[in-house]
């Protein structure tokens, strides 16, 4: 769940320290899901927040203007984006960032929820092949 590493971190410290595989790839995509729900929902209190304080004003609605505009080809291309975002395992592309994405693009919480799982999913089979030098 903590930034930045997530289950990318997770599944190799886990299989360094001989653990489970299966137990430690199971946990590490719950662990790294669950927190997007609070933080897609914290995301959108803190943009609200930012509009009501007039903080980074013309940037917010810029990225609004962006979403109005495009609005039918990103609502169709959000939950793959999210997908696909989570799913390849790079730095800074893990559940925080594709919440705070969700939240920009004002996705419902079920579809961020979904996106970041099976991204997880994914994610968490690349890292694992990885962290056994399969790939």
């Amino acid at each position: 769940m903590i930034p930045v590493t997530e289950l990318r971190g997770a599944i190799p410290i886990g299989i360094a320290l001989n653990l489970n595989p299966i137990g430690v790839y199971i946990a590490s995509v719950i662990g790294s899901t669950l927190v997007s729900i609070p933080l897609v929902l914290t995301y959108r209190h803190v943009v609200q927040f930012m509009r009501e304080k007039n903080i980074f004003t013309k940037l917010l609605n810029k990225i609004d203007q962006k979403i109005e505009n495009s609005m039918k080809k990103m609502k169709a291309a959000s939950l793959l984006g999210i997908i696909l975002f989570v799913g390849i395992p790079l730095p800074t592309t893990g559940t925080w960032t594709a919440a705070a994405i969700a939240s920009l693009l004002r996705m419902r919480v079920i579809e961020a929820f979904t996106g970041v799982f099976i991204g997880n999913c994914l994610s968490g089979i690349i890292v694992s092949l990885i962290s056994y030098h399969i790939i």
